[in-house]
This record gives C-alpha cells, sequence and structure tokens, in this order.
C-alpha cells in the first residue's frame, strides 16, 4: 500500500511537472521566438518573410532537396514528403498535466466530504 502511495505521489507531482516545464520549453520556442526559418527568395522583404514563415507554420510543409524545381513535383509525391508538426503541443502537454493531476484533486475532494481527510 505504501508503494503505491509512493507511485501515485511520483505521478501527481514529478509527472506533472515535468510535462508543465516541457510544454513551457516549447512555448518560448513557437510564441515567443521563431518557430520555423523557410529558406525564402532573396527578393523577399521583411514583411514577405514573416507572412511566408507564418503560412509555413500554420500549414504542412514538405521538404524539396535545393536543386528541384517544385513545379517538377506532382501533388502525390508532395503528400508522400509531407512534414508533419503540431503548434498545439504545448497545450496538449498541459491538458496531460491536468489528466495526471486530476485524480489528486478528485481524491482530496471526496476524501474531504467523507470526513477521512
Amino acid at each position: 500500500l505504501i508503494f503505491q502511495d509512493v507511485i501515485a505521489s511520483l505521478h501527481s507531482y514529478f509527472t506533472c511537472n515535468l510535462l508543465i516545464a516541457f510544454s513551457v520549453i516549447i512555448s518560448f520556442k513557437q510564441f515567443g521566438g521563431r518557430p520555423m526559418e523557410c529558406m525564402l527568395p532573396m527578393g523577399f522583404s521583411g514583411a514577405w518573410e514573416q507572412y511566408a514563415e507564418n503560412f509555413c507554420w500554420a500549414q504542412d510543409t514538405y521538404f524539396i532537396p535545393p536543386k528541384v524545381f517544385v513545379e517538377d513535383i506532382s501533388a502525390e509525391e508532395r503528400r508522400e514528403r509531407r512534414i508533419s508538426y503540431y503548434q498545439w503541443m504545448p497545450f496538449f502537454l498541459l491538458f496531460q498535466a491536468a489528466c495526471f493531476k486530476a485524480p489528486t484533486f478528485i481524491w482530496k475532494y471526496f476524501a474531504g466530504q467523507s470526513g477521512i481527510y
């Protein structure tokens, strides 16, 4: 019984805090810095560069080697080369942290209502 309490405490405290820490680290890069840096033509001004990087970040992208023309790649091959990533990852990590912490809050609430705790 004591071993189970230790494991439950580890999940409730350390796992929750670790997920929150990872969420904060990822958030700094995605929402505070430059989450994606695209290779752009030399003629793009600062505003066009920002627009292109925001568009690339919001859409799935695909990799094309520097010596290959975009027009030479079919739509099917673009789908195969697609690079998917989640902009929502910090929020998923926070949700997971809440899921690890929720049983502790629920347990304390019901234990307090029953007079045990």
